[in-house]
């Protein structure tokens, strides 16, 4: 399950939500939130068995290009995380991974990650059991505010839609600490930029195109919304589904040189009535988090006018619930871009958990309390109500409405 029991602040409680494994567990206990970090450090720095990660040696199958699009279909999981299915080695090995704009990294568990809780109750790949897999022989070492990863680098064709792409680095994790505890999700794809971290070796993504699997250099994600009749959720690579969305694109240039990160003009409710962040905003749109973050003062605000009240603090973030009765009385969010209106419905911006309402606004100062993070992040609530294409070739996002049943 991806929530525990939903408890009080005070009490000592594991989770509330699980939220992203960027940012600090949102609603925790404070044993989680004053999680050991030397021990998490030292578990993730020990020797890793790279013996035990022999190379097989096979011929190779040529990847089969021309593809004009790659259609993905994702899983949702109560409205907060999206994932989809693909293959790895040869044979193939069918794993769970979240396709994450915010990292160019990919890697997924090792059968070798056995030690915990976390490794053995997910899905593990078998290096020996691949025809075309290749050890690379560097470690790494990932840390997440909840948790962490190490392994080494490896090389192996990974399956995407059907589409195979050969020679693939990605991070093969022989220690798992708490990522993605209690969600059937065995890995990571990065879709963000640069090279993968440590190994100097393209993505998932630019290998396709380097490749010639696919020939435009774009995808494009629509989440849906649960139990509610709608159509599924759908990663597109090299295109978009014209069928997934209403209106025309909004495009905005993309501000940084390495993230999915745009000038925005304001935030707003009521038509224009009410603004926040109003002399313009930096966002960037995260795939793999469950929260819209923005900075303390223009949340804490907006969350006062939907009639939310502060729920818990951890550290520097803030989270913030909301009476149910109300819920279908709220307006539209509203981000202007370019000096367009993206909407943000009440159905996407409000998730409901045990019988209880929770805004996924959540306010950010730095982590001394001292002046607010400047930065929006825009996860998969935004995501939901907002078809979000990233658009590589170009180095621009563009947005249209989200076409839903309900």
């Amino acid at each position: 399950m991806l929530y525990n029991d939903l408890p009080c602040p005070s009490e000592n409680a594991r989770y509330v939500f699980r939220f992203s494994n960027r940012f600090p567990v949102s609603i925790a206990n404070r044993a989680r939130a004053d999680f050991d970090r030397r021990q998490l450090q030292q578990r993730l720095h020990a020797p890793v068995p790279l013996h035990d990660l022999s190379r097989q040696e096979s011929d190779r199958k040529h990847v089969k290009a021309e593809a004009p699009t790659i259609d993905i279909e994702l899983q949702n999981i109560n409205d907060t995380i999206y994932y989809g299915s693909i293959t790895v080695g040869t044979p193939g090995q069918q794993l769970n991974v979240v396709f994450d704009t915010a990292s160019s990294a990919t890697w997924i568990l090792s059968k070798f990650c056995r030690s915990n809780p976390y490794c053995l109750m997910h899905r593990k790949y078998s290096n020996a059991s691949s025809t075309t897999f290749k050890n690379k022989l560097i470690s790494f070492a990932f840390e997440y505010s909840n948790g962490g990863l190490s392994g080494v680098w490896v090389e192996d064709n990974v399956s995407v839609g059907g589409l195979i792409v050969e020679h693939q680095t990605f991070g093969l994790a022989t220690t798992n600490i708490g990522v993605y505890e209690n969600v059937d999700i065995d890995g990571r794809i990065g879709l963000g930029f640069g090279n993968i971290f440590g190994a100097k070796e393209p993505n998932l993504f630019d290998n396709m195109l380097q490749q010639g699997a696919l020939k435009n250099p774009v995808f494009s994600f629509y989440f849906n919304r649960k139990d509610s009749g709608d159509r599924s959720s759908h990663l597109t690579l090299g295109g978009t589904n014209p069928d997934l969305y209403t209106g025309d694109f909004i495009f905005v240039d993309l501000t940084a040189p390495n993230r999915w990160q745009f000038q925005g003009d304001r935030v707003q409710l009521n038509g224009g009535k009410v603004f926040f962040s109003k002399y313009g905003f930096q966002a960037a749109v995260e795939s793999d988090n469950e929260l819209i973050v923005g900075p303390y003062e223009d949340v804490s605000a907006l969350n006062t006018r939907l009639g939310a009240t502060l729920f818990f603090q951890n550290g520097y973030l803030y989270l913030y619930q909301i009476n149910c009765d109300v819920v279908d009385t709220l307006p539209d969010v509203e981000f202007i871009v370019n000096g367009k209106r993206l909407a943000l419905s009440r159905k996407d911006y409000v998730v409901k958990i045990n019988g209880r309402c929770f805004s996924t606004f959540a306010g950010k100062r730095d982590p001394t309390g001292n002046r607010e993070e400047p930065l929006w992040i825009l996860g998969t609530p935004f995501m939901r109500s907002i078809y979000t294409q990233f658009d590589k070739g170009n180095r621009r996002i563009g947005f249209a409405q989200a076409k839903h049943k309900t």
